[in-house]
Parts: C-alpha cells; structure tokens; sequence
C-alpha cells in the first residue's frame, strides 16, 4: 500500500469525478485507484473490524473520504446523476463501493426524499453486510433525518409492520437514532410506534426494544412512565413488567419507587386472577 500524499490524492479524487455522468467509466476508474491503495497483506494479529463479507480492497478512510468531498459538490449540482451514480456503486460486490454509494446518497439534496427511501428499501435486505445496514441507516438517511423526519416515521412504521423480524430490526434501529436526537421532538410518534412491542414482543427483539424505551426514559421521564402505566394496564401486555423492572434504574429515583410500587402492584393482582381460577 503506497503512502497517502494528500495532493496527489485530492488530484486523483477530482480526475475520478470527470467520470461523474458516467457511471460506467466511474466504476473502471474507482476499481483502479483503490487497486492502487489496496492493502494487500492483512498482518496476522491485526486487530479492527470483523472481516467484511463483501470483497474489499482495504483501503485506509482517508482515501475514501477524499472521494466522497470530491463527489458531493457534483451530487448536490446534479442530483439525478447522483442517484445514478450511487446503484451503479452499489451493484459493485465491493466493500467499499457500497459504502462510498451509503455515502453519496446522504449527500443528496433533500427534496429527493422517495428515491432515497426507494434505495434504502432496494439496498436493506436480510444477508446485507452488517457495517453497510449501520451505514445506510446513518449516513444514507442522514439528510432526511435532519429535515424530513416524517418520512423516517413512515419508514420505521412500515418496517415494524413487516412480518420478517429482521425488518422489525431495522424498524427499531432507526427508532432509536431518531429517539436519540433531541433536535426530534414528536414523542408522541415513538410512543405509538413502540408500544405493540412494549406488550408483547419477541425474545429476539427484545434488546432493541429496551433500548429505544430506555433512550425515551432518559429523556422524557415522566411521559415515559406514564406510557408504561397506561401500556401494561392494556389486555395483552405481558412484557410490560419485565420492560419496567429491566428500566427503572433509568427514571429519577422518585418515579424510580412509584414504578416499582406499580409493577409489585401488577403482581399482586396476577396473583390474585391466578388463584381465583383456581
């Protein structure tokens, strides 16, 4: 792997964006600048990420990172050659054209909301590397996350929708990232997206559905155990407990007791139907 010259590889990046309306060429190009900083020999006992799934030429950030300020001044003047550019990168089995078309996508401008919805659904499929779903989710849907949350509610409620648990994944992944910004303010949205799963949900989900009602404890307390009372008091809740006792310790130490007194509440009362069936 030749040592990165930041002239010569800015030199490089803008030589590769010429190719920018046409992706074929674009993608001959790319192939050999990464083949020029590939690293050929991956040192034993190296340690970093897991080894990706794809075929990758291992190329340091820096390298991609160039391209990618080289290529979003041309995605935001020409956002059809964008969204052109970015499947031509994407159906290249390489590491680091999907993430380069992840990267590209979030530049876009952000009136290009249902073809960057419309490449999120195409790209996200069960057997995806995991590092690409990460990065589709926050840096592919960066923009629409800043300006147009609406439509990542509509995409969290339709993933959360799908039978298939690994869309549900997806659903409450990026649940979370949008809990966790403060600048997204529309709780009520979460709270109604979350509950079914509050009630009753796999075992498999569990630990993405703990951590969006966590995330939505630590910054709206009161609204939060709130929605816990009202949810387990619903027929058909027999996870809500379990997610309050699993929780408490994130409410302030007041609401902490009353949810505990709640939950000691709920199961005195199961106690009771049980031995009254009996």
């Amino acid at each position: 792997m030749p040592a990165i010259q930041p002239a010569r590889l800015k030199q490089q990046a803008a030589m590769l964006a010429e190719h920018f309306n046409d992706p074929p060429a674009f993608v001959r190009s790319l192939h050999h600048l990464l083949d020029f900083y590939a690293e050929r020999v991956r040192r034993g006992g190296q340690v970093g990420d897991a080894p990706p799934l794809l075929a990758a030429y291992r190329v340091r950030p820096p390298v991609l990172r160039q391209i990618e300020q080289e290529m979003a001044v041309w995605c935001a003047e020409d956002p059809q050659g964008g969204l052109a550019l970015c499947e031509a990168l994407w159906e290249q089995p390489f590491l680091e054209f999907r993430l380069l078309a992840t990267a590209l996508l979030g530049q876009l401008p952000c009136q290009q909301v249902e073809e960057i919805l419309a490449r999120v659904r195409a790209w996200i499929r069960p057997g995806v590397e995991p590092r690409l779903i990460g990065a589709v989710l926050e840096q592919g849907l960066g923009c629409l996350r800043r300006q147009h949350p609406a439509a990542l509610i509509r995409l969290v409620e339709g993933w959360l929708g799908e039978r298939d648990l690994f869309y549900q994944e997806l659903g409450l992944r990026l649940l979370l990232t949008l809990a966790r910004d403060p600048a997204h303010e529309n709780l009520p949205a979460f709270f109604r997206l979350i509950q079914p799963l509050a009630r009753n949900s796999p075992a498999r989900l569990r630990p993405d559905v703990l951590d969006v009602l966590e995330t939505l404890a630590r910054r709206s307390p009161k609204e939060t155990a709130y929605f816990f009372r009202e949810t387990a008091l619903l027929p058909n809740s027999p996870a809500t407990p379990f997610l309050i006792r699993q929780l408490v310790k994130a409410f302030p130490e007041e609401i902490e007791e009353d949810l505990r007194r709640f939950t000691r509440q709920l199961g005195d009362e199961d106690r009771k139907e049980k031995s009254t069936k009996i």
